[in-house]
C-alpha cells in the first residue's frame, strides 16, 4: 500500500502548508484540478475523509487530515535536511549565472561574491549586465536584481529600498549655483540616463514646471552618470550607494525631496525554478548579505 501512497502525499503535503490549492498548484506546476484529483485519491486509498470543502477553492482539515499533516510536515522536514546534507557539495559548488546593472553589480554585488567565494572556494558566480528585457532561457540568466515590484512570471525577494541624492561637483557649483527647489532645476544642465526610468521627469511630474524642454546630457548608466558630474557636466540623481564620503569634488544638494524618486530593488528567478535547491539557497544568500 505505501507504494501506491507516497506519490499522493506530496499533493497533500504541498495543500496543507500552503492553504490552498490555487498556491499548491502553482508550488508543484500543475493545475488545481490535478491536486483535487489527487487528494480524493488519496482519501480513497486511505478510507478517511481528510478535508472538509466549503466549496471549490475553501477547506478545512478534518481531525484525520489534521494529524496528517503534522506526520508529512515532520517526515517532508526529515526527509530535505537529510537531502541538503547530500546534496550540500552541490549547492555551493558549479556555476551559475547573476544579473544586474553595472552599477549594483559593481558595488553591492562584487563584494558579496567575494565573500561568497571564500566561504565556497567551488562555487563560481558569474556577473553580467541586465540586458533591456530580462530574458532568462535566452540570456542564460539564473538569478537577477530588478528595480520595481517583478512581474507575477518571477519569483521574488525584497532585499531594500534605493534612495537617491541629488549631486554635481563643486566646480559645477561654482560656476552656476545651487538649485534650493524644484522650480530651479530646469535652468541645469540635468545628467540622465539614456534608458530606463525619467528620474528628472519622475520628480517634477507634481510641479507646474513643462518637462519636456528638460536641458539633458544622456549617459549609459548610473557609474558613467556619477563620472559625467564630477567632470561637471551637470546635476544628477545618484544612488546612495554610489557616494563615497571622501570624494571632495561631489556636493550633496540639500532641501529637495526626493522620496519620489526612490527605488524598491529586488531578487528574481524565474517562477518555475524557485524551488530549485542551488537558486533557493543562493537566492537567500545574497538577501541575507545584501540586507546587512
Amino acid at each position: 500500500m505505501i507504494h501506491k501512497l507516497l506519490p499522493l502525499l506530496k499533493y497533500f503535503h504541498a495543500l496543507a502548508e500552503t492553504g490552498s490549492f490555487t498556491k499548491a498548484a502553482e508550488r508543484l506546476f500543475i493545475s488545481q484540478s490535478t491536486v483535487s484529483i489527487q487528494i480524493r485519491k488519496l482519501e480513497q486509498t486511505l478510507g478517511v475523509k481528510l478535508l472538509n470543502r466549503k466549496n471549490k477553492h475553501q477547506f478545512t482539515l478534518t481531525s484525520e487530515g489534521e494529524a496528517l499533516a503534522r506526520e508529512t510536515s515532520y517526515s517532508f522536514s526529515r526527509l530535505t535536511a537529510q537531502l541538503n546534507g547530500i546534496q550540500g557539495g552541490l549547492l555551493t559548488s558549479g556555476e551559475i549565472t547573476l544579473s544586474s546593472s553595472s552599477s549594483v553589480g559593481t558595488r553591492l554585488l562584487l563584494p558579496v561574491i567575494a565573500q561568497l567565494k571564500q566561504s565556497y572556494p567551488q562555487l563560481t558566480i558569474h556577473l553580467q549586465d541586465t540586458p533591456g528585457k530580462k530574458l532568462f532561457f535566452e540570456d542564460k540568466i539564473d538569478i537577477s536584481t530588478n528595480f520595481g515590484v517583478p512581474g507575477l512570471e518571477f519569483y521574488s525577494i525584497y532585499l531594500k529600498t534605493i534612495n537617491k541624492q541629488m549631486v554635481a561637483s563643486s566646480n559645477y557649483i561654482q560656476r552656476l549655483g545651487t538649485p534650493t527647489n524644484l522650480q530651479q532645476i530646469p535652468q541645469h544642465q540635468l545628467i540622465m540616463q539614456s534608458e530606463g526610468r525619467n528620474e528628472w521627469q519622475t520628480l517634477l511630474s507634481k510641479s507646474d514646471l513643462d518637462v519636456t524642454i528638460l536641458n539633458t546630457q544622456l549617459v549609459s548608466s548610473n557609474l558613467a552618470k556619477l563620472e559625467a558630474i564630477r567632470l561637471g557636466l551637470g546635476i544628477g540623481l545618484v544612488p546612495d550607494y554610489l557616494l563615497d564620503e571622501c570624494d571632495d569634488n561631489i556636493v550633496i544638494i540639500t532641501g529637495i525631496d526626493l522620496t519620489s524618486v526612490a527605488e524598491d530593488l529586488y531578487l528574481i528567478c524565474e517562477k518555475r525554478r524557485q524551488y530549485e535547491s542551488k537558486i533557493k539557497w543562493l537566492m537567500a544568500e545574497l538577501a541575507d548579505k545584501l540586507k546587512a
